[in-house]
């Protein structure tokens, strides 16, 4: 009996000492440092603690973006502009964080079609998003008890022929 507790010790030390952090998110959605994608030079202020845009924490207050969506859509009603192209329609989220200067970084991108399955758009679509979202410079950093702190974004585009026809959130 001592031997069978023993060896259960040793076998979930053993798992605890090879689940490490700088490996495993810690919350499903987590978006971690990836060198092949990411910029060395974009920092989080809190690596542990960056607040997924679904919780609701009392906030001092509420991050988002200078102008609001309306200021979003403007930007992406200058600067997209993709011929109307049947079989180019579904959705198209990009993911990020913006840390507590309101610097943004670590892109993710999902793309699904109509009926929620996965799809790849044209990259001409995805890069332009892409580019015009990294392009974003007024997003707010959440406050708690005056002090800035890290978040996860999204945008979500939802797209018809080729079309922006609704920014989401």
């Amino acid at each position: 009996m001592m031997i069978k507790r023993g060896l259960l010790f040793v076998a979930i030390s053993i798992y605890f000492l090879a689940c490490s952090t700088d490996t495993i998110p810690m919350d499903v959605g987590d978006i971690l440092f990836d060198p092949k994608l990411d910029r060395e030079d974009f920092k989080v202020c809190n690596e542990k603690k960056v607040y997924q845009y679904y919780v609701r924490y009392s906030a001092d207050k509420a991050p988002g973006y200078q102008g609001e969506k309306p200021a979003l859509e403007k930007v992406f009603e200058e600067n997209y502009s993709y011929p109307k192209t049947a079989g180019q329609s579904g959705y198209l989220t990009i993911r990020f964080l913006v840390n507590c200067h309101g610097e943004t970084g670590r892109f993710r991108i999902e793309e699904m079609d109509r009926d929620y399955k996965a799809f790849q758009f044209d990259s001409k679509i995805s890069e332009k998003l892409l580019e015009i979202t990294k392009s974003l410079d007024g997003w707010i950093p959440r406050k708690k008890e005056e002090k800035d702190l890290d978040y996860y974004q999204y945008l979500t585009f939802k797209i018809r022929d080729g079309q922006i026809i609704q920014i989401l959130p």
